[in-house]
C-alpha cells in the first residue's frame, strides 16, 4: 500500500476513535452541533471563535461562517468559487475564465492577472478572527497517477494574544504535473494577518506573498478531437503522449504585498445591539467585541469614524522559452507567434509593476442620525503606479544574444469620493456613492453605484428583493496602451470606456431560491481581437443574464441547481454561451449512530456551444478566435463527501462519463480537458 493510501487510511481510522468520543467543544456539544454545522452554521460558538472581512473600502466589517459545510467541498478548484461556468486550460491551477456575463472581468491594472486572479489574493480576500482558543485547519487533496500527480496543500492558524489583539497566518499550495506534457503548475500564497480591536481605536493588517510558475505548451499541437478519444490509431499509446506545441515556455509571476488599515472613533453613541444590527453588516467595533450577536444589550458606538489604509504591492513577470529553434518549421515560423522583435533564438520578456495607494476617510456613522437614519462617508485616495517595461533591445551579433533595455513609466491620479448608507434594521438596507478622478491621468473618470436588499416574512417563510446598479466611465490600463516583447508589440491610444451594469432579483432564503437578471451595455469597449492585441470597438454592445439558484430536497435527495440564460448582441466581440449549468444530485444521510455524515452522488458542469475565446501564453490573455465551436459537452463527477466532527473527507471520480462518451471534450481551441481521475481530499478544523 502506498504511503498515501496508508496516511489516508490512519486519518480515517484516528477520526472514527477519536472523534466520535467527543463533541467538538471541551464541554461537548457532541451530535447537536454537528447536525448544526451540515446546515451552514458556524462549527465554534459565537463567544469562541468568529470570523468577518471587510468591505466599502475596508471600513464596513461583514460577519463570515467558518468553513466547515460538508456540501460542495468536493468542487474545491478556487475558479468555481464565484463562477459557476468557466473556461480553463485543462488543469487545476492555470490560466481561466468565465463563462457568465456576472463574472467577466478583464480590466486588471497588471493585465497578466486577468486570467489568474482567483490565485492572487489580496487585502479585500482575507477574513480576520476574534478567537478565544488556537484555531487551525490542515487540508490535503491529491490526485492520480503519480506520474501525473495533484496535490493541493493548505495550512491555517489563528489565535488571540488577549481580548483585543489576533494574529494568524494561512499558507496554500496548488501544484499539478497537469493530463498532458508540459501543463505544470505551482501556485503557492503565504499571508499573515493580525487585527487589534479597541474601544476607539482598531488596526488591520496584511503581508502576502503570491507566486505562480507554469509551463504554458501552447495547447495540443492537433485540435482534432479524435486524436484524444483514440490516441492509438494517431500511434501514440495514451492521451497524455500526444505532441504539444511548446515544451519549455514558461510564465511566472511573483507578488508582495502590505497592506494596513487603521481607524479611529470619535464621540460616543449607546444603542441596543440586538434590536439594529443586520446580521451580515455590523460595524467595526462589533468585530473586537466579547458580546454574542443577537443579545439585546446595550454597546457603544462612535458618532463618526476616520480611516487611513494604505497598500504597496510590487508584481514581477517573466515569460520564457529557450529555444525557439526547437519549434521552428522549414520557413523558420513558430507554432501561435508570426513574429520575433528582439531576438530569434530565445525569448526572455520581463515587466514589473508596483503600486503605492493612500486612502483618507471620514464616516458618520447611521446609529448617530437620529432624524434622516442613514450614514456618510467621503474619502479621498491617491495612487501611484510605476510600470518597468521593455523596449527594443540591442543586438550582439557577435556573441549571437540580445541585450535587453528597458523603460519606465510612473502615473499619479488622485481620485474623491461617498457614499450615503444604511447598513443596520432587520429588513431593509441601501447604499449610494461614487468617485470622480480630478487629477492625473485618469482624471475625469466616474464611477457611480448603488445597492438596495431587503428581507421579510412572507407567510412561514423569509424572502426579499435586491438591486445594484453602476456607471463606470474608465481610462484603459497603461499596458493595454503600450507593450513591447518578443511577440508582440503595440503602441496606441484608446478612448475612455463606458459601462452601464444593472442587476435586480428575487431571493427566498428559506427555499434555498434566487432569481436574478443583469445586463451590461458596453460602449468604447476594449477586448482582445482575433491576433491576441488590444482593440476598441465602437459599437454599442448589449449583454443580458437570466439566473436561477434553486435547491431540492426530497427526503435524503439533494439537488443544487446554478443556471444561466444568457444573450449578446455581438457575438464577434463578445462572445457569451447561450446556456451553462452546474448541478449537484446527492443522497445525504448518516451512518455510525449519526457519527459520520455522508453524501454520495454527481455533479454535472454544461455549456452549450459557441466560439469560446481561446490562450495566448506570451500575454496570457483569452482572445477572440472564430474557427472552432466548442461546447455542448457535460463533464461529471462522481462523489462521496464525509463528515466526522471536524473533519471532512471526499473521494471522487473526475470526468467519469470520458469513458462512456465518443464526444469532444475540449475547453478551448488546442486546450482539452483532463481524462478521467481519481480524486481525494481531507480538511480537519482544530479549535484547542
Amino acid at each position: 500500500m502506498s504511503k498515501k493510501w496508508t496516511y489516508l487510511v490512519f486519518l480515517l481510522t484516528f477520526a472514527v476513535n477519536v472523534l466520535g468520543q467527543r463533541g467538538l467543544s471541551p464541554g461537548g456539544k457532541g451530535q447537536d452541533e454537528h447536525e448544526a454545522n451540515n446546515k451552514g452554521v458556524q462549527v465554534a460558538p459565537e463567544d469562541r471563535l468568529r470570523s468577518w472581512r471587510l468591505l466599502d473600502d475596508f471600513t464596513l466589517v461583514d460577519s463570515l461562517d467558518i468553513d466547515t459545510v460538508t456540501t460542495g467541498f468536493q468542487q474545491y478548484d478556487p475558479i468555481y468559487k464565484n463562477s459557476f461556468s468557466n473556461i480553463h486550460l485543462g488543469n487545476i491551477g492555470g490560466a481561466y475564465t468565465s463563462n457568465l456575463l456576472s463574472f467577466k472581468n478583464d480590466d486588471n491594472e497588471f493585465i497578466f492577472l486577468n486570467s489568474l486572479q482567483a490565485y492572487f489574493v489580496q487585502p479585500e480576500d482575507i477574513k480576520f478572527y476574534n478567537s478565544k482558543v488556537p484555531y487551525t485547519n490542515l487540508t490535503y487533496i491529491y490526485a492520480g497517477p503519480k506520474r501525473r500527480s495533484e496535490e493541493n496543500v493548505s495550512a491555517f492558524f489563528t489565535q488571540n494574544i488577549n481580548r483585543r489583539v489576533n494574529l494568524g497566518f494561512h499558507y496554500n499550495l496548488v501544484s499539478s504535473i497537469g493530463s498532458y506534457n508540459a501543463q505544470q503548475t505551482d501556485n503557492r500564497n503565504f499571508n499573515f494577518f493580525m487585527s487589534y480591536n479597541g474601544d476607539k481605536y482598531n488596526v488591520y493588517g496584511v503581508l502576502a506573498y503570491n507566486k505562480i510558475e507554469h509551463y504554458e505548451n501552447g495547447g495540443l499541437d492537433d485540435d482534432d478531437h479524435d486524436v484524444i478519444l483514440n490516441p492509438d490509431d494517431y500511434g501514440y499509446d495514451q492521451a497524455e503522449n500526444i505532441p504539444i506545441k511548446y515544451s519549455d515556455q514558461t510564465n511566472t509571476i511573483e507578488n508582495y504585498q502590505f497592506f494596513v488599515s487603521q481607524s479611529l472613533g470619535i464621540g460616543k453613541i449607546k444603542l441596543n445591539k440586538g434590536s439594529v444590527f443586520h446580521k451580515d453588516s455590523l460595524t467595526e467595533v462589533s468585530a473586537g467585541s466579547e458580546s454574542v450577536e443577537g443579545q439585546d444589550e446595550e454597546v457603544q458606538l462612535p458618532v463618526s469614524t476616520v480611516y487611513h489604509t494604505m497598500h504597496l504591492s510590487s508584481y514581477k513577470r517573466a515569460f520564457k522559452i529557450d529555444d525557439l529553434s526547437n519549434y521552428m518549421d522549414a520557413d523558420g515560423v513558430l507554432p501561435i507567434y508570426n513574429t520575433n522583435y528582439d531576438y530569434p533564438l530565445t525569448t526572455g520578456d520581463t515587466t514589473i509593476f508596483t503600486n503605492f495607494k493612500n486612502t483618507f476617510q471620514i464616516k458618520f456613522n447611521e446609529e448617530a442620525n437620529s432624524l434622516l437614519r442613514f450614514g456618510v462617508r467621503a474619502y479621498v485616495t491617491n495612487e501611484i503606479k510605476n510600470y518597468k517595461y521593455q523596449i527594443e533591445p540591442t543586438i550582439n551579433e557577435s556573441q549571437d544574444e540580445a541585450i535587453y533595455h528597458y523603460d519606465t513609466k510612473s502615473l499619479v491620479s488622485t481620485h474623491i469620493g461617498g457614499q450615503i448608507f444604511k447598513n443596520i434594521g432587520k429588513n431593509f438596507w441601501w447604499n449610494a456613492g461614487g468617485k470622480l478622478y480630478v487629477q492625473g491621468y485618469k482624471a475625469g473618470d466616474i464611477l457611480l453605484e448603488g445597492n438596495l436588499n431587503t428581507l421579510y416574512k412572507v407567510f412561514k417563510d423569509t424572502a426579499g428583493f435586491y438591486a445594484r446598479g453602476k456607471i463606470d466611465l474608465s481610462q484603459p490600463e497603461f499596458l493595454l496602451e503600450k507593450y513591447y516583447s518578443n511577440h508582440f508589440s503595440w503602441d496606441q491610444v484608446f478612448k475612455q470606456e463606458k459601462e452601464v451594469d444593472v442587476e435586480f432579483g428575487i431571493k427566498i432564503p428559506t427555499r434555498n431560491f434566487k432569481l436574478a437578471f443583469e445586463s451590461k451595455s458596453l460602449t468604447d469597449y476594449i477586448y482582445w481581437n482575433n491576433e491576441a492585441v488590444p482593440a476598441q470597438s465602437s459599437e454599442l454592445i448589449n449583454a443580458f443574464q437570466v439566473s436561477l439558484y434553486k435547491n431540492f430536497k426530497v427526503g435524503a435527495f439533494h439537488s443544487d441547481n446554478k443556471l444561466a440564460y444568457q444573450y449578446t448582441s455581438h457575438e464577434d466581440l463578445y462572445p457569451l454561451p447561450d446556456f451553462a449549468g452546474l448541478s449537484s444530485n446527492y443522497f445525504d444521510f448518516y451512518l455510525a449512530k449519526r457519527v459520520l455524515n455522508v453524501q454520495i452522488g454527481m455533479d454535472v458542469k454544461y455549456h452549450t456551444e459557441y466560439y469560446t475565446p481561446t490562450y495566448m501564453p506570451a500575454t496570457g490573455q483569452f482572445y477572440l478566435q472564430d474557427k472552432m465551436k466548442i461546447g455542448n459537452y457535460p463533464f461529471m463527477d462522481a462523489f462521496m463527501n464525509l463528515q466526522l466532527k471536524r473533519a471532512r473527507i471526499f473521494v471522487k471520480f473526475d470526468h467519469f462519463n470520458q469513458s462512456l462518451m465518443d464526444r469532444n471534450y475540449f475547453l478551448t481551441v488546442g486546450y482539452p480537458y483532463a481524462p478521467i481521475r481519481f480524486k481525494w481530499g481531507i480538511s480537519w478544523n482544530f479549535y484547542d
